[in-house]
């Protein structure tokens, strides 16, 4: 049957039919070297073993050579070695894998110039350990280790020797314990030995502060160290020891900090003086996720004067500050910035080291905010107390009340009208409202202090204001020129107001509050008119450099109704008349009580070279700003009966590179004036007095002087900074030059301000022409290593030839301490405070403070 079946078959067929049996063998035979490559490179990761004791999968990998020696059933890895099985992980120059022992060895290996490398590193969890040599059983789960590394939260232990343990714990013998990083750290705890139980403790035997390899006489005969956190953990808080003050030898912020929640803690603080003054202070810190953060600090503070006076003085202090989170509501927002202290003194505190010491006022603020999303409408209440140590008064608001409408355009749809330049007009009126009612008193602080409140509130005074604004703009010869006209509208009711009289028996003029409502109107309308003027002048030469001159000219006119005239009475001197505002007095007060219509200009320019650059590979022209700023205003007022024209007023500002800048304002007067400096109506040309004269000037220059690439890093740092909600990144923000880099080796900051002043009442005592104030303030750092670095400012009056405030301060960056000297050689807070602390969030409390207190203590 075959043979009939073959002679049918053509030549043909024979062929096609023998390349398919050739194609079946290549195929078999190339899946048949395929399966041993694989087996083969199977081999080489995994270990299988017929033994119901290895339960798990080893695998392995090697840089070098792998060798397998099955009489003893080890497995020799040679260079970057790698073993992982259960959650084990170990990377070394040289692993054994023992299988008869159930055992992994590891040990370093050396490179090309004999240099010991690649060390054992063990990892099993979270917890990672690097060593010279190891021993782990995998059926014990017990390990051997010899010359140790391990990191733990912020602690960082180099052992001799250790044991690893089932429950893995990890038994230490002879070594090192610091917060260094280092190998060799700049301090050390030598420890006999400790136990380290993960997530739980770290306890050890005695310890012995070295430093610098150096022992020292201090150390501890134990240490137990927790390292999970519990959900309330109370502790004690260590204190600041004052060694000299004036109420004698104390101790500051002994402290016992007490969590009450996951939202709540709170922190009671001490201060203890052997004079008998004292001090109590509880901190409330809060918060809720994507809701809101704050903190409430109270305080009491007790100042004995001891013997012979014996005089005691109370001083309370509330400081709250809350802050809701923009998550929180797109309706509602809270907050507030609480500072208040009783007896309105900044100058007494228990702190030897006062930071509120040149505080003059304490600001204090509640908000409440309704926004309608979707609406242009907007609420607010607020209370604010505003406390001034040198006035000796008190504002309080309690409250007041503010209703916003932003900008509306009520005719911004309209279209049956023509589309020209009126109509567009039309479309761009826009209306805006504003209304405030609020309750204000202003009072002594002396009334606070004795508890008069009877009194505080006969201070009160109250009324409502509302305003509002309709504007819009016109553009003409194709928006060539802009015209804006705005009418403002106000209308004040105040619900006390002012009587005056006169006094027979003083012969003087007594003012009196009576409870009486009053409404008031105002308005004015101002249409301004501006355009922008553009000129070049061209220059020959090989830059071919062009200036450009930009000129902003400006126009307006101003017209103020009178509406509020005063009132005229013969209660002065003998009889004189006597003119007077009923509401000068109240809560707001009021204009329009003279009319007024004047014409304003204003002339603003700018100057800038353009010449050709071989370094500007974009444009091929650099650019070079020769004046930022310099503008010229004044007014010219019809209704006047003399000097109509008013004062001239001048601005400059000069910034040539980014490191100079040049800021002048003045005032110039076109009027004569007599031989005491006293202004007259006419103009001084007139007087043969030339155009005019200048009433004042002030004249600002600060330099900054640092390498161009240390002004680069400043504008870096001051970039990064901006990410951080943080206060001192935004005040470094606005003073780059007064923040310290220890990479940036030197910086000085200089700030000339030079004013005068027109005399204008010439004597015998004062026959100045111009009274003049000079001041030069320096400011600067400079980093000699890097890791010193000295930062000072001094402030000096050139007029006296003195030094009005100075202080300086020493930085030593010690890698994991921080030493600091602070020092203020001149003025009333002449005091000094070095301090040597440890960079560590876990030893942040060990630290030495020494300080010298201001000298009116």
């Amino acid at each position: 049957m075959k043979t009939l079946l073959l002679n049918k078959i053509s030549p043909k067929g024979l062929i096609i039919l023998r390349h398919h049996f050739l194609l079946f063998f290549v195929a078999l035979l190339i899946m048949q070297i395929s399966n041993k490559v694989t087996a083969q490179q199977d081999q080489n990761k995994t270990i299988s073993v017929d033994d119901e004791s290895v339960k798990s999968v080893i695998k392995y990998s090697a840089r070098d050579s792998i060798f397998k020696d099955v009489k003893t059933k080890q497995v020799h890895l040679y260079g970057q070695a790698n073993v992982s099985m259960d959650g084990i992980q170990m990377n070394a120059g040289y692993i054994c894998i023992d299988l008869e022992k159930n055992e992994l060895q590891a040990r370093y290996s050396y490179d090309k110039d004999s240099n010991k490398v690649d060390f054992p590193v063990f990892s099993e969890g979270n917890e990672i350990v690097q060593c010279f040599s190891l021993k782990y059983n995998t059926k014990t789960k017990k390990g051997f280790l010899q010359e140790l590394s391990l990191k733990q939260e912020e602690l960082y232990f180099r052992m001799d020797e250790a044991k690893k343990h089932q429950d893995d714990e990890l038994h230490l013998l002879r070594g090192k314990l610091s917060t260094c990083d280092l190998i060799e750290p700049h301090y050390h705890f030598q420890l006999s030995r400790g136990v380290i139980v993960p997530d739980e403790r770290i306890v050890t035997g005695p310890l012995n502060l070295h430093i610098n390899g150096i022992p020292t006489p201090l150390g501890l005969p134990f240490a137990l160290i927790p390292t999970k956190q519990k959900e309330h953990v109370k502790g004690l808080l260590i204190p600041e020891f004052v060694p000299l003050s004036a109420y004698g030898f104390g101790v500051q912020n002994l402290g016992y900090y007490m969590p009450i929640n996951d939202f709540i803690q709170t922190t009671v603080y001490a201060n203890l003086y052997n004079r008998g003054s004292w001090g109590l202070r509880n901190e409330f810190n809060y918060a809720k996720r994507y809701g809101f953060t704050g903190n409430l600090s109270l305080g009491f503070q007790q100042f004995r004067s001891g013997f012979p006076f014996n005089n005691n003085q109370n001083k309370f202090s509330f400081i709250w500050s809350h802050r809701q989170d923009v998550k929180a509501s797109p309706f509602w927002n809270f907050s507030s910035n609480v500072n208040l202290i009783s007896d309105n003194n900044s100058k007494n505190s228990l702190d030897p080291i006062n930071p509120e010491y040149f505080s003059n006022s304490f600001n204090s603020d509640v908000n409440i905010n309704r926004l309608f999303p979707g609406k242009p409408f907007s609420m607010g209440l607020k209370w604010s107390l505003r406390q001034n140590s040198l006035a000796k008064n008190i504002a309080l608001i309690s409250p007041i009340l503010n209703a916003n409408l932003t900008r509306v355009f009520p005719f911004k749809k309209i279209t049956p009208f023509p589309k020209n330049e009126l109509t567009k007009a039309i479309k761009r009126i826009g209306l805006t409202y504003n209304f405030e009612g609020q309750n204000r008193s202003s009072f002594a602080d002396t009334l606070l202090s004795q508890g008069n409140f009877q009194k505080i509130g006969q201070q009160f005074l109250n009324g409502i204001w509302q305003s509002m604004s309709i504007q819009t703009s016109v553009g003409l010869f194709a928006n060539t020129i802009k015209i804006n006209p705005v009418l403002n509208y106000g209308n004040k009711i105040n619900f006390q107001q002012t009587r005056k009289s006169y006094d027979f028996t003083s012969n003087s003029i007594t003012s009196d509050t009576i409870q009486q409502a009053g409404m008031a109107h105002e308005m004015n309308m101002n249409v301004t008119a501006t355009t922008i003027i553009y000129s070049y002048f061209e220059f020959a030469g090989k830059s071919k450099p062009k200036l450009r001159h930009l000129m902003t000219p400006s126009f307006g006119y101003r017209f103020v109704p009178k509406l509020n005239p005063l009132i005229s009475d013969t209660i002065g001197v003998n009889s004189a008349v006597v003119n007077y505002s009923p509401y000068e007095r109240s809560i707001y007060t009021v204009g329009n009580s003279v009319g007024a219509s004047f014409l304003t200009f204003g002339f603003n320019n700018t100057l800038e070279l353009k010449m050709k650059s071989e370094k500007d590979t974009i444009t091929g022209f650099k650019k070079i700003r020769l004046i930022d700023q310099f503008s010229l205003t004044g007014n010219y007022d019809f209704l006047k009966d003399s000097m109509k024209l008013s004062m001239i007023s001048l601005n400059l500002r000069i910034s040539p590179k980014d490191w100079i800048n040049f800021v002048s304002n003045a005032s110039f007067s076109p009027y004569s004036w007599d031989s005491t400096g006293k202004n007259l109506s006419s103009f001084a040309w007139k007087n043969e007095q030339g155009i005019g004269r200048l009433l004042s000037g002030n004249f600002t220059t600060t330099l900054l002087l640092a390498p161009k690439k240390s002004r680069k890093i400043m504008d870096e740092k001051v970039e990064s900074g901006t990410k951080e909600w943080n206060s001192a990144f935004t005040y470094f923000s606005l003073h780059p030059e007064q923040a310290i880099y220890f990479d940036i080796p030197w910086k000085v900051s200089f700030s000339h301000i030079y004013s005068l002043q027109a005399n204008q009442a010439i004597s015998s005592f004062n026959n100045k022409t111009f009274n003049q104030v000079q001041t030069l303030s320096c400011s600067g750092d400079v980093s000699f290593t890097k890791t010193w670095n000295l930062s000072g400012n001094i402030n000096i009056n050139l007029m006296d030839q003195s030094i009005t405030n100075a202080f300086f301060t020493l930085n030593r960056n010690l890698h994991c301490w921080a030493l600091s000297f602070y020092w203020v050689p001149i003025g009333g807070n002449k005091s000094f405070l070095l301090s040597i602390r440890n960079i560590s969030n876990l030893f942040k409390d060990a630290k030495f403070d020494f300080r010298k207190p201001p000298v009116f203590l």
